[in-house]
């Protein structure tokens, strides 16, 4: 407290002087019409900007749930274009009609945590299986395929991104029935190159076409797009074409994806195993 008073003494002719400016500043402004207009522009122009830097803030700070909203809606759409014909409804434990059922779902989720400088890239997603999510459920975006869920726990995702050596997804030429698969070369360097295979040599194809998923598989539908084919030759030797292809997503920049679920998936694998094992 003596300390405070000290303080206070040694800083009494400030405290002074600033009560003397206070005081001449209010006379100044409330007996001069000049002044005392531009004062109170002065404070309105201040007042406005700061209502500005305000309402920036709080835009700012509310674009993730834009953000989510649009996912949303992206996602209803998806499931009206890969279900033709079908009244899609949003949840997987929907009631839903036996003549009514479609069979891709999407569900927006949010990356949490996604790996593009390894040999083996993950991704974290903040859906689990209390969401309905299962293994070997497929994730895009907008702008083409981003990876494949491995494993999940009851709130969480954890998915093999497109630039991990080991997914490989299934893929062709739009316009072909060529079946061939994309997968990605950690030695190429580039986060968007990856590599069709398989494709025969008499296949017909240009520069510039688009590829997407063949749909041959139970992951995801068919005509999502993966990229355009930025060169391709012959290798002496092997009866297929060695294709690059530059993927039109960028993998270092994705804050939200779909999940995909084939809801006939199940179905599709006990049908061909029950083959299978007729054959051995």
């Amino acid at each position: 407290m003596f300390n405070l008073i000290q303080l206070f003494l040694r800083l009494s002719g400030f405290f002074v002087f600033l009560l003397l400016e206070i005081v001449c500043f209010t006379l100044v402004v409330k007996y001069n019409q000049t002044q005392k207009d531009i004062y109170v522009n002065s404070v309105n122009v201040g007042t406005g900007l700061l209502h500005k830097a305000s309402a920036n803030f709080r835009y700012y700070f509310s674009l993730d749930d834009e953000n989510y909203r649009l996912a949303r809606e992206n996602a209803r759409l998806l499931e009206k274009m890969y279900n033709p014909g079908v009244d899609t409804l949003e949840y997987i434990d929907t009631a839903y009609d036996e003549s009514d059922v479609p069979q891709y779902v999407f569900q927006v989720a949010k990356v949490l945590k996604n790996t593009v400088n390894n040999h083996h890239n993950y991704i974290v997603l903040d859906k689990g299986s209390d969401d309905g999510i299962a293994p070997h459920s497929g994730i895009i975006t907008n702008n083409g395929v981003v990876g494949i869920v491995r494993k999940v726990s009851k709130r969480f995702s954890v998915a093999m991104s497109l630039l991990h050596r080991q997914t490989r997804i299934s893929a062709k030429i739009k316009g072909t029935n060529y079946p061939g698969s994309i997968t990605w070369d950690k030695m190429e360097n580039n986060a968007q190159i990856l590599s069709l295979s398989d494709i025969p040599k008499h296949a017909k194809l240009e520069v510039g076409d688009t590829v997407v998923t063949s749909g041959f598989s139970t992951i995801f539908p068919e005509g999502i797009i993966i990229g355009t084919i930025e060169s391709s030759s012959v290798v002496p030797g092997k009866h297929a074409l060695d294709i690059t292809v530059r993927s039109k997503l960028d993998m270092t920049n994705i804050q939200y994806v779909y999940i995909v679920k084939n809801l006939f998936r199940k179905e599709q694998e006990e049908l061909l195993q029950a083959v299978m094992e007729e054959d051995r």
